[in-house]
């Protein structure tokens, strides 16, 4: 069966070259319990500080999840708003420029009114962009 694995030949003779004691000899590698100690010690500690870092991670991750649940109704709001600012904006204009009002609107409201839509839309996605809260996240 195993003809890949051919083993030497042993015979009689080999008892000759054996050696005489078992004792240990300086090509022997002799490890005392102590260093067997030490290392179970330093892979206690390195053990531990995992488990902190583990520990510090997860918590680290739930501070995420915590300030995104909290960021996401204010998101939410922040866009109704600009969408709902936009466009009552947007029909103001339009129906002033077909002449839906009796007095037009002077071209400084006008202009108050586009500005501030621009000014809310960039302010808006702006605090999106940079997560809402930027003080709450490093």
């Amino acid at each position: 069966m195993q003809d890949d694995l051919q083993q030497p030949d042993i015979n009689i003779s080999d008892i000759d070259t054996a050696p005489s004691s078992t004792e240990v000899t300086a090509t022997d590698t002799v490890v005392k319990i102590d260093d067997y100690k030490e290392a179970f010690a330093r892979a206690t500690e390195r053990n531990a500080q995992l488990e902190e870092e583990l520990d510090a991670a997860k918590k680290k991750a739930r501070s995420v999840e915590i300030l995104d649940n909290l960021i996401e109704p204010s998101a939410k709001k922040a866009f109704n708003f600009m969408f709902v600012y936009s466009g009552a904006v947007g029909l103001m204009l339009l129906m002033n420029s077909f002449g839906c009002f009796k007095i037009p609107m002077e071209e400084g409201v006008l202009q108050v009114l586009v500005g501030s839509t621009a000014v809310t839309v960039i302010g808006l996605v702006g605090m999106v962009l940079t997560g809402i809260f930027v003080g709450a996240r490093k």
